[in-house]
């Protein structure tokens, strides 16, 4: 069965393994503030073009407030070609943002700066011996590269972005950098310079998602691919620390991904690569912890892309490899049921 995206560890076994999958298969956090769900028009959004994205896997998601759109950026399609295009999705239709900036690459972490509007890209991969450490921003326009200190995350890639409104800065935690090592480090972007904020705190680990809980004000993590097994443990992030949430909750996994559903107060979890194979669980963590969904879903996946989108109200979910490949297909939670669009 085709899954898994891991970049590897292990002497390498592991990426070599994954990127086999994920390129030679014939086949997403995001930041909502309930206080702003509209988007402005400031800054009308150049469009180049209605357009779908083609199916995907290890893309990324965000939302983007004044577009008022979920984004998506990258990923490898079916011909194995890895894609720099940024499309907008409006909750009618898939558009054509941007066709040039960063390098097409794979596993890079996305987030949108809602102080300052702007989405930041950094790091991923370009081939299986190789990734990135460049930051990136978008300011609805044009890309531009910025230019990085000494003091930086460096190379890295399965690592995860979130805006946190508490700092007023991108927050970014783990993934793997250039000698397949996991370092334990939190690090945050304010526009001008990475500040490493942390290096204690949950587990080493690649694959993960982190996401924003507008209502407690803290940034949620789940699981993951740590050294040598996965991870099944919550950690929150409260503007300068880590704390481990004691609480049972999905079994550990690697590549799902999550979604804050403001509207419904949960942080919605799908999917990802679970005890050697793939999964369809849906689950969703409240104020009373986690619990799993019976609900019709979409086919089990991973490497997928989720975001939260606050002016429709509905998380949304593209993409990932799941048993037929890559897929092109877009679902939405509503909060009682996943709906294909």
């Amino acid at each position: 069965m085709t899954n898994s995206i891991f970049k590897g560890h292990q002497a390498r076994i592991c990426g070599l393994f994954i990127w086999a999958l994920c390129c030679l298969s014939s086949g997403s956090l995001a930041f909502s503030d309930p206080t702003q769900n509209q988007a402005t028009t400031s800054n009308p959004v150049v469009i180049i073009t209605k357009q779908n994205p083609p199916p995907l896997s290890s893309h990324v998601m965000t939302y983007h407030h004044r577009l008022g759109m979920v984004v998506l950026f990258g990923g490898s399609d079916p011909d194995r070609r890895l894609l720099n295009t940024l499309w907008g999705w409006d909750g009618t239709n898939w558009h054509v943002l941007s066709e040039e900036g960063p390098a097409p690459r794979i596993h890079t972490s996305m987030a949108y700066d809602k102080k300052r509007d702007r989405l930041v890209i950094y790091g991923g991969v370009k081939s299986r011996e190789e990734s990135f450490g460049d930051i990136w921003e978008w300011d609805g326009e044009t890309w531009q590269e910025q230019t990085l200190s000494s003091a930086s995350p460096g190379i890295r890639d399965h690592h995860a972005m979130v805006f946190d409104p508490i700092t007023e800065a991108v927050l970014m935690f783990g993934g793997q950098d250039a000698s397949d090592s996991y370092p334990p480090d939190t690090w945050a972007w304010d526009g001008n310079q990475w500040r490493q904020r942390a290096t204690e705190g949950p587990e080493p680990r690649s694959t993960h998602r982190l996401s924003y809980n507008t209502d407690q004000k803290q940034v949620m993590l789940f699981g993951g691919w740590g050294k040598d097994y996965l991870l099944d443990d919550t950690w929150i992030w409260r503007g300068s620390s880590w704390f481990l949430l004691e609480d049972q909750g999905p079994s550990a996994r690697g590549a799902t991904r999550s979604a804050y559903d403001q509207a419904r107060k949960q942080l919605v979890l799908f999917s990802g690569f679970v005890d050697g194979q793939i999964n369809g669980e849906t689950w969703v963590h409240a104020q009373n912890g986690w619990r799993e969904l019976t609900v019709t879903a979409p086919p089990p996946r991973n490497v997928h892309a989720m975001a939260y989108d606050p002016i429709r109200k509905h998380v949304v979910l593209y993409g990932g490899i799941g048993a037929s490949g890559r897929g092109g297909d877009l679902w939405a939670w509503d909060g009682k049921a996943w709906i294909e669009k």
